[in-house]
């Protein structure tokens, strides 16, 4: 039986308005409601652990371009010395008096390492570890420094982040040094990353507890930055 033409044509209006409705719902959508896929998160590169700057990230960068071609390139390994040795001074602008010596003495000696090699002298890449090893040891310093500074400004957040970074530059030095960390220095390590972890998360922390962490961790890594004798 065929419908009535009034039922159809209300059916059609029906229709119609929620297709309407649709539309105007998905035009105030904002832009930015669009769900994109999910990208990849980039593979961390072999080595890196912990909290960098971007001054870190960029000397890094270099030291690993130095490594690459210290035995098959010595112009390419004298620039990239040069230019994390810049990237090192830039970092030093922004430390603490103390950290600020030590980051501008690592750079001369980049500096110092780029000169040698462009004139001729041979070195590898296990001659050029001691020091990276001592810059490695002069950012967990200032990075300690750092961390210190923002707990007495209860800043926990970037407390927490100074704090894992010190732990995790400490440890760089001491491999870069061939240096095994004795059962304190790696109890220190250790610590200064569950302190970091709790604050990162909101657990509590005491103020005796963080000062103590603190300075058994300082006291590690001197020991440690004893050991790393500086050669030429």
């Amino acid at each position: 039986m065929r419908k009535p033409i009034c039922m159809t044509a209300l059916a059609a209006v029906y229709a119609l308005l929620a297709a309407g409705a649709c539309k105007k719902s998905e035009e105030a959508r904002p832009a930015g409601d669009t769900v994109a896929p999910a990208e990849p998160a980039p593979a961390a590169a072999a080595g890196d652990v912990g909290t960098l700057t971007a001054g870190q990230r960029e000397w890094k960068a270099l030291l690993d371009t130095v490594r690459a071609n210290v035995d098959r390139d010595t112009a390419a390994t004298a620039r990239a010395l040069r230019s994390a040795a810049a990237s090192v001074r830039r970092d030093a602008a922004e430390a603490n008096e103390n950290a600020r010596a030590a980051l501008t003495r690592s750079a001369d000696e980049l500096d110092s390492l780029g000169a040698s090699i462009a004139r001729g002298t041979k070195r590898t890449a296990a001659s050029l570890d001691s020091a990276f090893a001592r810059l490695e040891y002069s950012e967990a310093l200032s990075r300690l420094a750092n961390a210190t500074e923002a707990w007495a400004k209860q800043q926990r957040t970037r407390a927490s982040e100074e704090l894992q970074a010190a732990a995790d530059n400490f440890d760089r030095a001491a491999n870069d040094a061939k240096v095994t960390l004795d059962p304190a220095g790696t109890k220190a390590a250790a610590d200064a990353r569950d302190i970091a972890e709790r604050l990162r998360t909101g657990a509590e922390v005491t103020d005796a507890e963080f000062r103590k962490t603190a300075a058994e961790l300082e006291k590690q890594m001197r020991r440690v930055g004893a050991r790393i004798t500086r050669t030429s």
